[in-house]
């Protein structure tokens, strides 16, 4: 044999070799996989057994804490501290109390009265009836509303809501009441699904007797009884086993394991398959890459391949440690909500999780070996104590309320709780922190809305939906006379006078019922049979369904306040009175004056018709232009007469009135003279300005306020001017009434507009036209006056006067 025949046979020998080598290779490399995966496959199993142990450790131990709560307490909603005691956990649906097989107390309201007759509990005590048991599934989200669904696969549809029952006894009042809570099943999956990262993991909870109580597989049927394997078997004597199994013909690697304490077991599933389908794959391609280069060069695929299988071993071996580290730091902190740290007997902080850090505002390499009571956080009287605590620690378990300082130097309250685990070298602390600072404050909120119920001045009634009183305030007994005791649980109709109409309560009650609300005057009666008047507000308190479930009323006693109101509006009206008589007189002065020329005219024009007849010399057109003078001066007496008849109406009508009509009316029946006064009045008026209000009432502002304008004006020598100006400014009408007297006195411009505050003598005026004028805008036209001394310019000239600026709403 030649050397060449040497080589290819030995290069032949040498590939056979190696391929056989490599198909080892890979085939250990493949059971190494398996048991990778049988490792990921029981910590899974390990984490959730132990979270799962632990819920239904916290599910009985609240059910004792249910116990001791209701022997203390006597006078206690059971409802309310039942809700309460579900908000702080997301894996309850709701808890249940029932005697004799029926519901008497819930946290779920329909819940209540429900009889359950078949309840599938397991285990069947036999010696004592106090253990903690389990139910089979239930379709829905609570009793009220589900179905049990044991050995019936037809109910089941993919995704619907289920629950699981459990079962403990309790003594109320010396008699066995049973509690069940309704466990989540939505919680425990979002739990599972949340802390799984491939797709191919499937978790199921049983219990002991085979009854499938959740899966996170879709299409297995809850409530199923599932055949006891041969591994399920092995882990109900030993706690626990792994291993791989035919189930529903898949091949799957499998963890059975039992909780600590009750009868459930945790199956975790992983689809063979398809966990080693990336593994083939790869196998598949360095089978073909490896046999290409050992046909080019044994030598280098030997080289090669030795460089592979050293780096997949280190990557095998990284791997583990890699998996073993990250089911550590679960174990302690994945997905809590507490501040975690564990540390060491001497007080040195060994592992933190990632929201203490937040919290702290550090990090792991500067917290690490660090002392626990050196931490920032603590403030300095909380130190030492907490130093001798962990340097002394000889109990199981320390529990304690903490104020805090987060990395902000912010005070938080911290439920704090420390705890001791035996390590194989030493002992361990694992300290524990729950903000619960947003707690304490709802806690203080709590108590302060109750202060501020208690004694706020006003009176408060809370009903429920049938208007039967609940609570009361002090407020309320002082008001109305009732006492607590007295009023509790009677109909609102206690409390109703007989001053109101059925239709007065009819149209109440429909706007509480549309708008939820109703606030307005009402009288009623107090226990004396005295009637009150109160300005009271009522709120309807609905439920997540719309449901009205209390009313909420709050009054204030107005009696005395509508008393005064009563008293002011008779004495603006004297003052009305009293002021509209002294422009009445006024005005009379000024018909007086007016009516001179006219009869002046019709004397002169009849005694010239009958001296033309007497003497003979009498003419028809002469005749007729005297007649249409006396008719002319006829109607403008008449005119007159009838301006004064209309300022002296006493209807109250609101009408919409032109502002340049009405200024002008204002002007014909004031008594100022242009001619003897030499008073220059300028219009500067918009056309087609209108407003709501009483026309006359409006009369005799501007007749108050030109009054002023000419008693200021007559003491002046030179040039008398009053400019009355009015325009449109946004949406209100602006009317300015100008003079140039010079202004007002700044000592007394704040008085003007009070009653009976006057500068002059006591037979010139008597100071309540100005007050009256505000109160007519003010009150009865919803607008502003006031006055400021203003310069201005006129025809060149610069002037100084007093300014009153009426605003008023535009139509």
């Amino acid at each position: 044999m030649t050397n060449s025949l040497k080589l290819v046979v030995g290069l032949f020998f040498a590939f056979f070799i190696i391929i056989f080598s490599i198909m080892t290779s890979l085939s250990i490399l493949k059971d190494e996989a398996v048991d990778n995966y049988l490792t990921i496959s029981k910590l899974n199993a390990k984490s959730f057994s132990k979270e799962l142990n632990q819920d239904l450790s916290n599910m009985e131990q609240t059910i004792l804490n249910l116990e001791n709560f209701l022997k203390i307490t006597k006078e206690y909603n059971i409802e309310n501290k039942l809700f309460e005691i579900i908000q702080n956990y997301p894996q309850i649906r709701s808890i249940n109390i029932l005697n004799n097989n029926r519901i008497i107390y819930s946290s779920n309201n329909y819940n209540s009265g429900l009889y359950l007759p078949n309840q599938n509990f397991y285990p069947k005590p036999i010696f004592d009836d106090n253990i903690l048991k389990v139910s089979t599934p239930w379709v829905g989200k609570d009793f009220v509303s589900g179905s049990d669904v044991y050995e019936n696969e037809e109910k089941i549809k993919p995704n619907e809501q289920s629950f699981i029952p459990i079962s403990k006894n309790i003594e109320i009042d010396n008699k066995v009441h049973q509690v069940i809570i309704n466990l989540n099943t939505d919680y425990f999956k979002d739990r599972f699904f949340s802390n799984i990262t491939s797709g191919e993991i499937i978790f199921e909870i049983l219990r002991l007797d085979g009854i499938l109580l959740l899966s996170t597989n879709e299409n297995h049927k809850i409530g199923k009884r599932i055949k006891k394997s041969d591994l399920l078997k092995a882990a109900i004597e030993k706690n626990q086993y792994t291993g791989i199994e035919i189930i529903d013909n898949n091949k799957y690697i499998v963890t059975y394991i039992l909780t600590n304490d009750y009868p459930i077991s945790l199956l975790v599933k992983l689809d063979y398959e398809k966990s080693l389908s990336s593994w083939n794959k790869r196998q598949y391609n360095f089978f073909v890459v490896t046999t290409i280069i050992v046909v080019l060069s044994i030598l280098i695929a030997l080289f090669f391949f030795y460089l592979y299988t050293r780096k997949k071993e280190e990557e095998i071996k990284q791997g583990r440690v890699q998996v073993q580290e990250q089911e550590k730091f679960k174990l302690l902190f994945q997905d809590s909500h507490f501040l975690a740290m564990v540390i060491d007997s001497n007080g040195r902080i060994l592992e933190v999780n990632n929201i203490a850090l937040g919290f702290l505002g550090e990090n792991v390499k500067s917290i690490h070996k660090k002392k626990f009571w050196d931490l920032k956080c603590w403030i300095d009287s909380d130190k030492s104590a907490i130093k001798n605590k962990i340097k002394n620690f000889t109990e199981r378990k320390y529990q304690d309320e903490l104020i805090v300082l987060n990395k902000d130097k912010e005070e938080r309250v911290i439920e704090f709780t420390l705890s001791s685990i035996n390590n194989a070298e030493e002992t361990l602390l694992v300290a524990i922190g729950l903000d619960i600072t947003l707690k304490k404050e709802k806690e203080n909120k709590l108590k302060q809305a109750y202060t501020v119920f208690s004694n706020t001045r006003d009176g408060i009634m809370i009903t429920n939906s049938d208007t039967v009183i609940l609570d009361v305030n002090r407020a309320f007994e002082k008001i109305t006379g009732y006492k607590k005791e007295d009023i509790l649980n009677k109909k609102v109709n206690v409390l109703k006078s007989n001053t109101h109409t059925n239709e007065f309560y009819s149209k109440m009650w429909e706007s509480i019922l549309a708008k939820g609300f109703w606030e307005g005057e009402i009288t009623n009666k107090k226990s004396d049979g005295t009637n009150f008047i109160e300005w009271l507000t009522i709120n309807a308190i609905r439920n997540e369904n719309n449901k009205v479930v209390n009313y909420i009323g709050v009054f204030s006693d107005i009696t005395e306040q509508k008393l005064r109101e009563k008293l002011l509006k008779e004495k603006d009206y004297a003052l009305f009175q009293q002021s509209k008589m002294a422009a009445m007189g006024e005005m009379i002065g000024n018909i007086a004056h007016q009516w001179r020329q006219p009869l002046s005219v019709i004397s002169t024009a009849a005694t010239g018709i009958m001296l033309q007849k007497n003497i003979g010399v009498s003419v028809e057109e002469d005749e007729i232009k005297s007649l249409n003078a006396i008719n002319d001066s006829a109607q403008f007496l008449s005119q007159t007469i009838e301006d004064f008849r209309s300022f002296l109406k006493l209807d109250k009508e609101v009408q919409l009135f032109n502002i340049n009509k009405t200024i002008h009316d204002a002007l014909d029946l004031s008594s100022i003279n242009r001619k003897n006064k030499s008073i220059s009045i300028v219009c500067e008026i918009e056309e087609n300005l209108e407003v709501y209000g009483v026309k006359n009432e409006f009369i005799q502002v501007m007749m108050n306020i030109l009054k002023n304008a000419v008693d200021a004006l007559d003491k002046q020598e030179s040039e008398k001017l009053i400019l009355i100006n009015s325009y449109l400014d946004g949406q209100n009408v602006i009317i300015k009434i100008m003079d140039n007297a010079g202004g007002i006195d700044s000592k007394i411009i704040s008085r003007i507009f009070e009653p009976y505050f006057t500068t002059k003598h006591q037979s010139q005026g008597t100071g309540i036209g100005l007050y009256m004028s505000q109160e007519i805008i003010r009150n009865h036209m919803k607008g502003k006056l006031y006055v400021e001394n203003y310069s201005y310019t006129y025809k060149d000239t610069s002037y100084v006067g007093a300014c009153f600026i009426i605003e008023l709403p535009f139509k």
